[in-house]
């Protein structure tokens, strides 16, 4: 399927962000690649054909970003402060600029967000602090904990950055409640390095007594080819 690119200068960013849209109709998914990936990745590696029946039958209309990682969490030429404040920034730009495209170009309310990898972080953190904005969020070998990526740095930033840490505090039960009624699902692989958050993530989210699904696959091998099947599974 072809893909639509839509670009504009973010203000968020300060910079000019392209995404990919697919489909004409149906729920909207937000698709985040892997970390420094293009809106490009998701066509080049299979994610798009995994679900090429829902977006040619208008079940699902897809909008894959761009990432940042390179320039945010993992940008070792910038402090830990200026890397967690850039990461900031991608967070705003998904929810203050991303969203309300979404909103404009198609009326169902219902959003899901997905990613894969550094993507996974974003898709499960920013649904868990935006609550209200989505319905569904999709980690897929998500890293859960930025903390190894901080160089022993941490403030309040850090702090309402990482899931880690922030998830055990949530207390407010209006908070709770809106963070209860999304469909939440961390997925890996046995042999993934990434296991372990997944693993930590779904410890954390039972301590809170937060519905979630947590799906290890027992295959292993190329995630290329997992994570095109996983993504089919828990789109639905």
């Amino acid at each position: 399927m072809e893909a639509k690119i839509k670009k504009w200068r973010s203000p968020s960013l300060g910079k000019d962000m392209e995404l990919a849209v697919y489909g004409e109709s149906g729920t909207p998914v937000i698709g985040i690649p892997t970390r420094g990936a293009t809106c490009k990745q998701w066509e080049e590696f299979g994610m798009t054909d995994s679900i090429s029946y829902q977006l040619e039958n208008g079940f699902n209309q897809l909008f894959v970003l761009s990432s940042i990682d390179d320039e945010a969490l993992l940008n070792e030429n910038a402090s830990p402060e200026q890397r967690v404040i850039r990461q900031q920034q991608y967070e705003s730009y998904i929810v203050e600029e991303v969203v309300p495209y979404i909103k404009d170009q198609n009326s169902i309310k219902f959003i899901i967000i997905g990613g894969v990898d550094f993507g996974g972080y974003h898709a499960v953190t920013t649904a868990l602090k935006y609550p209200e904005v989505f319905g569904k969020s999709i980690g897929i070998s998500g890293i859960y904990d930025i903390r190894p990526y901080m160089d022993d740095y941490y403030d309040d930033d850090v702090y309402y950055s990482n899931p880690m840490d922030f998830v055990p505090n949530l207390n407010k039960k209006s908070l709770l409640d809106k963070v209860q009624d999304i469909d939440f699902r961390l997925v890996s692989y046995e042999g993934d390095k990434r296991i372990d958050d997944a693993v930590r993530m779904d410890k954390v989210m039972r301590m809170k007594f937060l519905d979630h699904d947590l799906d290890i696959w027992s295959d292993g091998g190329d995630e290329w080819k997992l994570w095109p099947q996983m993504l089919k599974t828990h789109i639905i």
